[in-house]
């Protein structure tokens, strides 16, 4: 099974590639990256052992798939008036609405007037006490976008290159 560093992009056979740990994120590296971010002291090494005894843990390979889906929800751009459209349906004033969402009155006034948009949170609050869709999920699709001119996949380096040249 062949391995890819996913700095470098190098192809690498399962015995030298290095698991390590950069910013939080699991990575697989080819020693060269591992021992340049090494020096850097950003990286930690992740040691492979299997778990010993009756915890054993089947490990599955995902299926593989020409792109990744990755589900987020984005308010709607006409949120003000859905909310003040719904509370006065309510017969409620602002006041009461703010009360109900666990907010305070200006945050509402400044949400129904456009100036504020709200968090995900307090727009799943609104949805459900309010009886309104003000969620949208937004699909991005990863791998089909990064790609090269020449149809390769970018690695996380090739990206680190093109932000510091948007830089410069």
């Amino acid at each position: 099974m062949s391995y890819y560093c996913e700095i470098c992009g190098r192809e690498l056979d399962q015995r030298e590639a290095k698991k390590a740990i950069v910013e939080g994120s699991l990575l697989i590296l080819c020693p060269s990256c591992y021992q340049r971010l090494s020096k850097q002291s950003v990286v930690k090494e992740v040691q492979s052992k299997p778990p010993q005894g009756k915890d054993k843990v089947k490990q599955t390979q995902p299926k593989p798939s020409s792109s990744r889906r990755i589900e987020e929800y984005e308010v709607t751009e006409n949120y003000a008036s859905k909310i003040k459209t719904a509370r006065e349906k309510l017969g409620w004033s602002q006041e009461i609405l703010a009360q109900k969402v666990g907010e305070s009155v200006n945050t509402i006034k400044r949400i129904e007037s456009g100036k504020l948009k709200p968090s995900i949170e307090l727009a799943r609050r609104l949805e459900k006490i309010l009886g309104i869709k003000l969620l949208e999920p937004v699909v991005n699709e990863i791998g089909e976008s990064l790609t090269t001119s020449k149809g390769e996949y970018l690695t996380i380096g090739d990206i680190i290159n093109v932000e510091e040249n948007k830089k410069h």
